[in-house]
């Protein structure tokens, strides 16, 4: 493991000002990198510690996330997480973790070193991602995570940072132009969030009047037409892993489900189940997880998995019956989820990714942007690697969408000539 010094001469060297948060903080910094798995066993104390601290922390930040993420998918990668510290009296106090993998992209003889969040690959089974710092070491810390990794650039060719929040993506910007690295912002999206109120009934009061109609319409219809629902709540670890086989075939019928908006099936491969059933498993055993069941007729129809961090709560992965979509399933089921982490105490709930969709716009009532940021070194593999990156960020995001929007114009213009 390589520990360095950092202090606020190579800060201020980056003609980066420190706002009046982060300037509460002027001292040095000690940074570790850790590069085996077992060498997070010594920090893991101090990362819960730092985690507790934090108001708006999701369970993507903790270690046995992390580190289950690296054992499934992170064979063909580097870790590479830098640890912050700072001195004290009686010692050093850990203050930021920012977590990052590096991975092998191209072919010789461009094969390019890049640089990404831990957990950004591989399906994006994890939702949010980047680092996390103490209060009052956000900016400061991540510029002396960027000042380590412009001493060592012989490690790295380009870094990819999907879902970067925005206070970061200035900080990313001005060191690069400092660096002499490309800068280009391949992706921007809308990340929604609830704010929740101390009571179901205040926080349904916010919602939308046409929302608050349908939630007891759908569950009177279903009575009308003779159907008995229920909602049950799993937390054992038994109880958990019995249902996790049900939990993959209502998301794959949902992901299948014909004249619906679509959705991919993120458990297709038996590595992410693998990977879903051992960390839910071991949040389990911490108190951490839990599934939402709606019953119809004593049948599940539909499953909502909560991850529970301190207050946060994520809305992660889901299922449904669509057979059963006409009751509107799965929004009962994520009211009934809401209602759970209010009766329990928390107090916010990360939607994820979603801006542009419905079914997560009416229950969000915040709303952040965050970015996909690439940064090349000014060298052969580094503008190789960018201009390849956007590339085949364009040909997988947009490049259909686009072939369709010309076949639809051409389509139009043919029947005009035709009438």
């Amino acid at each position: 493991m390589l520990q360095e010094k950092y202090g606020t001469e190579k800060s201020r060297a980056m003609s980066i000002v420190p706002d009046e948060e982060t300037a509460a903080y002027s001292g040095p910094f000690i940074l570790e990198v850790i590069r085996q798995p077992a060498e997070v066993a010594h920090v893991i104390d101090e990362w819960h510690t730092l985690l507790a601290q934090l108001e708006r922390v999701t369970c993507f930040a903790s270690p046995e996330w992390l580190l289950a993420w690296w054992h499934y998918f992170g064979s063909h990668s580097r870790l590479y997480i830098i640890v912050l510290r700072v001195p004290e009296a009686a010692g050093t106090k850990l203050v930021g973790i920012v977590p990052f993998q590096i991975d092998l992209w191209g072919h010789f003889p461009l094969r390019v070193r890049v640089i990404r969040w831990l957990g950004q690959s591989n399906g994006a089974l994890t939702d949010t991602l980047g680092a996390f710092f103490a209060t009052g070491y956000e900016q400061v810390g991540m510029q002396a995570a960027l000042t380590y990794l412009s001493t060592h650039c012989d490690e790295w060719d380009m870094l990819a940072l999907a879902r970067t929040p925005v206070q970061y993506v200035q900080t990313l910007t001005l060191w690069a132009r400092q660096f002499g690295s490309i800068v280009h912002v391949l992706d921007t999206v809308g990340w929604l969030s609830i704010q929740l109120s101390s009571t179901w009934e205040s926080y349904q009061s916010t919602l939308s009047k046409n929302l608050r109609s349908n939630l007891p319409r759908y569950r009177n219809r279903l009575l009308r037409d003779g159907h008995r629902a229920a909602f049950i709540t799993l937390t054992e670890p038994q109880a958990l892993i019995e249902a996790l086989p049900q939990f993959f075939v209502l998301h794959r019928q949902r992901a299948l489900a014909e004249q619906m908006k679509h959705h991919s099936d993120y458990f297709s491969s038996a590595d992410s189940r693998a990977f879903l059933a051992h960390i839910v498993s071991v949040l389990a055993q911490q108190h951490r997880c839990a599934l939402m069941q709606m019953l119809i007729d004593d049948t599940v129809v539909a499953m909502q998995l909560l991850l529970l961090q301190e207050q946060s709560v994520s809305l992660y992965f889901s299922g449904f019956d669509p057979q059963w979509s006409r009751y509107s399933v799965m929004m009962l089921t994520t009211r009934a989820s809401l209602e759970y982490v209010i009766a329990h105490g928390y107090r916010w709930v990360d939607l994820t990714a979603g801006g542009g969709s419905q079914a997560k716009r009416q229950w969000g009532n915040e709303e952040r942007v965050v970015h996909y940021i690439a940064l090349a070194r000014p060298t052969l593999q580094g503008y190789s690697g960018i201009w390849g990156m956007r590339v085949w960020h364009y040909m997988q995001n947009y490049l259909l969408e686009d072939i369709q929007k010309c076949c639809k114009a051409a389509l139009s213009l043919f029947n005009r000539k035709k009438v």
